[in-house]
């Protein structure tokens, strides 16, 4: 697609969303403003509206019954306001020796607090919605009978209508004010949520400024030198500790995470049987699998089917490494001991299953890994400024040393291996390694905060990355088993299959990869929300004109918007080019498909955008009429020629490699575009033809249903020739090429005496289209053998030459 078209179509895209969008902001300003309609029952139809409102009144009453969850909701708040308000602790953030731990416990606690009240609210917020419902359908119906009531008072109808009027709109009325109270009733239990929720957010406030507060406090010096005196031990939440042994700590911070971490499991209880059904699922998955691709793992060459046979051969470990990894997300947030427990689990797998997908001689790198990711959950027993948690600070970094020093060594001998990895895991390794310097030096100088943060940090991005570096080879095998599973794939397009995993699938896999490693990396190194915040402080910034307000958020947003918009679309369209998808949808889908998407995707993420910047659309109403007037006049080509894209993207008369021929040029088709299609000529020229001509002219597709063609090989032979054995030799030279089709079989017509006194025959076979040109020249050449080795004589034209002599003579 050129320049000049794509331009062209993302305008008109752009104006045909936004057409779309004002019409739906018309309507919506139309809906909200339509008033309730009085119109009264006809005397004829007023027996029959009133069994409609008895039958009415009866659901409408049992819909406004009390419901049994609103009535529990109130209860539950009711009885635990007085013990969450009991948690808020304004001395506990205050003191100076709780420590960031602490405070993230705090945090998941409150935090679990407000996920249910959130899900209360949502139930509020539908019942109120049914209930205002109820009330307007009421409202409708009352003043329904009540106009027709004043219509009918003057007339000479029985008294009792009038009564049945009287009763249906007392009937009415009683069920308003029922509705009414019932309104009244959820509304005091969602303001009881909403205070309840206001002071869990203040909470949550504080906690996050303690949390800053004490990242501050990493460069100070918080301890003496390590050959200075040693000062007091404090545990936990501020226990002065004078004579405890480290088996005491130990005991005590054993026993409070262990509170915690029961506290945690007991009120998440419902997404621990949803994980633990997904990890059966996922385990049973594997086991199937494993089941049903009975090939010997050492009868595999490709390096990825090899990798999915080792993930199926070891269903547990990849259940308990990629399993917990993913169900782990069905969780708002975690406390740190249940967060601990699962990444020792995912971790301890991964140190166990990554060497049988890599090299077995990375599993001392793993092992180290797994020792130091174990000590620093021990160091969060004892406290920070306990000597041992020093001097346990210290191992740590001198482990992660070594477990770089050999990491890296073993990447580096295998680069085929971790041809992932190699370049990144080298420049982290010797970034890390500076930094673990740094802090093995913080920590002996008494900067022991910083050497904490520094070598945590470290783990963290660490460990992750690894855990992640499995996941991917995981999926991967899993979208490889998923297709090698499908009835109608072979031998041929799984080996595109293979070749696509490697130029689209894992490369995709591995940026997903990247973005949840740096998620981690930046919550291990506690800058995520530090750069959320200056994010949204940034966005935040306004500038005023006049009447008209920038928002800088929202040029961001329509900039990102746009720019995310074309990747996708651009990566759509190279997507569905790929051979590999080509070859798994039928013949012309993928690109249709693709031509569809790139304008779906487009238009959908302008309209996005804009709305994103806050455009009022319905602003642009004369402009867009304007334009649809200049475009009806001046550019009547380019939407035939736009239509007729749509056309041949749905219909696919013809598809990307056909070979055509439209207007005397002849080519095969190379790109399909919104303005127009590309095709290469056989002279190599690149023809554009407007799309409007491939629609409205004659065109000669050669390959449409199939690429076979008859050929045709007129010969001549001289007079004395035998017709019989000429036509055997013929057809027999056909059915001997390697290229020619023997149904239907080669077959030779005599045409009987030429006007020179020759004989003429016609050979006629079938081949494909590309190899014509080449078939014939082999027939050919062999047809001039054959007849030379028999004897048989090419025509020899006869001439009578009359000279100018002759003719005097005459």
């Amino acid at each position: 697609m050129t320049y000049s078209s794509s331009r062209f179509y993302y305008f008109l895209l752009f104006f045909f969303f936004v057409s779309f969008g004002i019409k739906a902001q018309e309507t919506s300003i139309k809906t909200d403003s339509t008033s309730i309609s009085k119109a009264s029952i006809g005397i004829g139809d007023i027996s029959v509206e009133s069994e409609k409102l008895g039958q009415q009144l009866l659901k409408l009453k049992a819909a406004l019954d009390q419901s049994r969850r609103i009535l529990e909701i109130d209860s539950i708040v009711t009885t635990t306001t007085p013990e969450i308000l009991k948690l808020v602790d304004s001395v506990f953030l205050k003191r100076e020796d709780v420590s960031l731990r602490d405070l993230k416990v705090r945090k998941v606690e409150w935090t679990n607090y407000k996920t249910i009240l959130s899900e209360y609210q949502n139930t509020i917020k539908d019942r109120s919605e049914e209930i205002s419902k109820i009330i307007n359908d009421v409202f409708y119906d009352l003043n329904r009978w009540e106009l027709t009531k004043e219509k009918l008072a003057s007339g000479t109808e029985s008294k009792d209508m009038g009564e049945s009027f009287d009763q249906a709109i007392s009937s009415l009325e009683a069920l308003m004010k029922t509705a009414h109270l019932r309104l009244d009733k959820v509304f005091t239990t969602q303001k009881k949520v909403t205070e309840l929720v206001l002071v869990i957010d203040s909470e949550i406030s504080n906690i996050e400024f303690a949390e800053n507060q004490r990242r501050k406090d990493y460069f100070v010096f918080d301890s003496k030198p390590i050959w200075g005196k040693s000062e007091k031990l404090m545990i936990g939440d501020s226990i002065a500790v004078e004579s405890l042994s480290s088996y005491a700590l130990i005991a005590k911070g054993i026993k409070q995470n262990r509170t915690q971490f029961l506290d945690f499991f007991h009120l998440n209880i419902k997404t621990v049987i949803f994980q633990i059904v997904f990890l059966i699922l996922f385990m049973a998955f594997l086991i199937i699998a494993n089941m049903k691709w009975n090939k010997n793992i050492h009868s595999l060459r490709n390096p990825i089917e090899i990798h999915a046979k080792t993930i199926l051969k070891n269903p547990v470990l990849t259940t308990l490494s990629v399993g917990i990894l993913i169900s782990a997300f069905f969780y708002a947030s975690m406390v740190p001991a249940y967060a601990e427990f699962h990444i020792i689990i995912v971790l301890l797998a991964t140190v166990l299953l990554l060497p049988k997908v890599t090299d077995k001689k990375f599993s001392g790198f793993l092992w180290l890994l797994f020792l130091v990711y174990l000590i620093n959950i021990f160091e969060a027993f004892i406290g920070l400024k306990a000597n041992l948690a020093r001097g346990l600070l210290i191992v740590d970094s001198l482990l992660l040393l070594i477990a770089l020093y050999m990491g890296r060594k073993i990447v580096k001998s295998k680069p085929e291996t971790f041809s992932q990895i190699i370049k990144p895991f080298k420049f982290i390794s010797i970034l890390y390694t500076l930094l673990l310097v740094i802090s093995i030096i913080a920590n002996v100088i008494g900067m022991v905060a910083l050497s904490n943060y520094i070598t945590k940090s470290v783990i963290v991005s660490l460990t992750f990355g690894f855990i992640i570096y499995l996941a991917i080879k995981a999926f991967t095998s899993i979208f490889i088993l998923l297709f090698k599973f499908r009835s109608t794939s072979n031998i041929q397009t799984f080996a595109v299959m293979l070749k696509a995993t490697h130029q689209r699938i894992r490369p995709l896999l591995n940026f997903i990869g990247l973005l949840f490693w740096l998620f981690f990396t930046l919550k291990g190194f506690e800058l995520y929300d530090y750069i959320l915040s200056s994010i949204n402080d940034i966005i935040a910034i306004e500038w005023v004109l006049g009447e008209m307000t920038i928002s800088l958020g929202g040029i961001l947003a329509f900039a990102g918007i746009l720019i995310f918009t074309l990747i996708i679309s651009k990566g759509a369209a190279t997507l569905f080019k790929d051979e590999w998808m080509v070859n798994i949808l039928p013949r012309g889908l993928a690109p249709a498909i693709s031509l569809v998407l790139r304008i779906v995707v487009v238009g959908i993420g302008l309209y996005a955008g804009f709305t994103a910047a806050g455009v009022d659309l319905s602003k642009l109403e004369f402009i867009i009429g304007a334009l649809g007037v200049g475009i009806g006049f001046g550019l009547q080509n380019v939407v035939l020629n736009f239509v007729s894209g749509l056309i041949l993207a749905f219909e696919r008369p013809i598809n990307i490699g056909d070979t055509i021929e439209v207007d005397m040029e002849m080519g095969v088709v190379t790109n399909i575009g919104v303005r127009s299609s590309n095709i290469r000529a056989y002279s190599g020229a690149e023809v554009i033809i407007p799309n409007g001509d491939l629609i409205s002219k004659k065109v000669v597709n050669w390959t449409l249903s199939n690429r076979n063609r008859r050929s045709k090989i007129p010969m001549k032979t001289s007079p004395g020739a035998d017709p019989e054995r000429v036509i055997e030799l013929f057809n027999k030279i056909a059915l001997e090429q390697p290229t020619t089709s023997s149904e239907p079989a080669p077959e030779t017509l005599f045409y009987g005496y030429g006007p020179d006194g020759n004989l003429n025959f016609a050979l006629m076979y079938w081949t494909t289209f590309s190899d014509t040109l080449k078939t014939d020249n082999n027939i050919a050449l062999e047809i001039f053998k054959k007849l030379k080795d028999e004897g048989i004589q090419a025509p020899a034209p006869l001439r009578r030459i009359i000279t100018e002599d002759r003719r005097k003579g005459d």
